[in-house]
Formats: structure tokens, sequence, C-alpha cells
């Protein structure tokens, strides 16, 4: 190989190098957020898991949940809990989870708009009311977090 060759298999190789490791320093670092829920009465439906940040707490259009989850009842075998896993940044979360009995991707309320299919917040929330961020807020740090809801 000739000298020039060299230098620009040097050159090649620093500059593959050098993209790689900024591709590696900015990526985001990803916690994973491990979410038990429990008191699930019955294998029917679907189980679905929907969390947020606090700038889209709550938000009605699906495109903007920070990640969700849903999990098909009729596969679990048992009555032992169901953890779902998602890999987040490190940071503040709101977590909201119902059980959608006939699975018509609502939780279905009565008449004065109390829900009548099981439901949890984080953060140990179960006031008769809408929920703000600050009431179900949790951290997730960089070893991650797991936390566990109660379907009621």
């Amino acid at each position: 190989m000739t000298q020039r060759a060299h230098q620009m298999a040097h050159r090649s190789l620093a500059v593959v190098a050098g993209c790689l490791f900024a591709t590696i320093c900015a990526a985001p670092f990803a916690a994973e957020l491990a979410i038990t829920i429990d008191n699930i009465k019955e294998n029917k439906g679907v189980v679905r898991v929907a969390v947020y940040e606090e700038r889209n707490w709550m938000d009605k259009d699906r495109a903007n949940l920070t990640a969700g989850h849903a999990y098909d009842l009729t596969e679990r075998k048992g009555t032992e809990p169901v953890v779902v896993k998602f890999d987040l940044n490190p940071g503040e979360y709101g977590v909201v989870v119902y059980q959608d009995v006939n699975a018509n991707r609502e939780l279905d309320r009565n008449l004065i708009g109390m829900p009548k299919e099981p439901y949890a917040f984080s953060g140990g929330f179960d006031k008769l009311r809408r929920p703000e961020f600050q009431d179900c807020k949790f951290g997730v740090g960089e070893d991650g977090a797991a936390i566990t809801l109660t379907l009621r």
C-alpha cells in the first residue's frame, strides 16, 4: 500500500470512529419502566396502559402518548398480575391504566361520568376527579423504575 493510500485509509477510519462516537454520545439514554397491574378480576378484554409526560398529560390524541401498550387478557393464564415494560428516557411520568372489558378502545362511563370499567392512576391517585399530572407523577432514573397499579 502506498503512503498516500495508507493516509487516506487512516483518515477514513478516524472519520468513521468519530461519527460512531458522536452517534453513541448523542443517543438518548433509555431506562426501563416496569409497570405491574394487579387486581384484574377476569381475563376479559384488554388492559390499556398509557404513559405520559407533563406536556401531554391525558391528551385524548393517542399519537401524543409517550408510550403505550395494549395487553390482551384472553392470552392471560391464571390470576397473576400483568407486567408491562417500557424503555424511556430518565424523567418524570404519569401512567393511566384501564381494563377495556368490551375492547371498544374507550374507558366506558356511566351517566354522571364515573368509569364503569376498572382503572388506576400512578401515584395512588384515587379521588373522584380528573387528576392533574402532579397528582400522578413519579420519577424514572437512570437505573429505571418499577411501579404497581391496582385496578379499582
